[in-house]
């Protein structure tokens, strides 16, 4: 047999080790792939089991807002507000632009448990006193457990704010700019239970709006968002949630700040890419 096709068997004996060389190193990478999807798989049942076990545990709890305080209330300095702005007010600018106006919606937690619950307010919350006067939230809070007639444990609290008429003429010209109205009231509340591996609710509340509008012909003059035959009332001009989303974390151990990681499951479309180093 000539040296060339000597040389030739060679080659080609050569190339069919190098396939086979690829098809094996292929066939390793792919069951690594598919092992390490199949431990990517079994970690996220896994959180979502311990996920759901929380969940079962979590005590049972609603926030909701009420319609805001409509007509609009004057700011008061000796206490919680309580007089609206005469219909038809209207504030002259720049003269009464540092006049304030308090924006205002009722909180409502409820605690549908069988067991109390400790709630914290931060944010733009307050309580009237025995004598009328504004205070700040109370917080931590305790929330009683439900009633023995199915009642909810109730705390009732206010999101309010106060601002001036300026402020709120710069809400309106930035709601007409497309632009986020800068003074708003704003508060969150947390729910945790009593296990150190257990959960905790959040709930980020706002309210904010336009609710004064420039008068159509008296150029300086700023007036309340009056009355529409078909869109009610002025409180189509302010921005609420009734029922805020509720966030919540899980805890692997809240004494220590270790939270429970949520389960994730990414599929990798470039296994290949990294085996050929591209």
């Amino acid at each position: 047999m000539s040296e060339v096709h000597w040389t030739e068997l060679s080659a080609g004996a050569t190339a069919v080790t190098a396939v086979i060389s690829l098809i094996a190193l292929l066939a390793v990478a792919w069951q690594s792939f598919l092992t390490r999807s199949g431990v990517d798989v079994s970690q996220a049942v896994l959180l979502a089991g311990d996920r759901g076990r929380l969940d079962d545990r979590a005590p049972e709890v609603s926030v909701r807002l009420e319609e805001p305080t409509w007509p609009l209330l004057a700011w008061s300095h000796i206490g919680m507000p309580c007089n609206p702005w005469p219909a038809g007010h209207d504030w002259h600018f720049p003269e009464q632009e540092g006049e304030r106006t308090v924006l205002q919606a009722a909180v409502v937690l409820e605690n549908l448990s069988g067991r109390a619950i400790e709630a914290r307010f931060d944010g733009d919350f307050a309580v009237a006193a025995e004598d009328n006067r504004e205070l700040r939230a109370p917080s931590p809070l305790i929330v009683p457990a439900r009633e023995t007639d199915g009642a909810g444990g109730e705390v009732r609290v206010f999101l309010q704010a106060n601002f001036t008429a300026k402020e709120l003429s710069e809400n309106c010209e930035a709601r007409e700019q497309g632009l986020p109205l800068r003074h708003r009231a704003v508060g969150t509340i947390s729910v945790r239970d009593d296990r150190d591996n257990g959960t905790t609710d959040t709930w980020d509340l706002s309210l904010s709006g336009c609710p004064i509008q420039p008068h159509e012909t008296r150029g300086s003059v700023w007036v309340t968002v009056p009355f529409h035959i078909t869109e009610g009332s002025g409180l189509r001009s302010l921005e609420y949630d009734l029922l805020p989303p509720r966030r919540r974390t899980y805890w692997i151990s809240r004494r220590d700040g270790i939270e429970l990681p949520a389960p994730t499951f990414t599929v990798r479309t470039n296994w290949w890419r990294r085996l050929l180093g591209r």
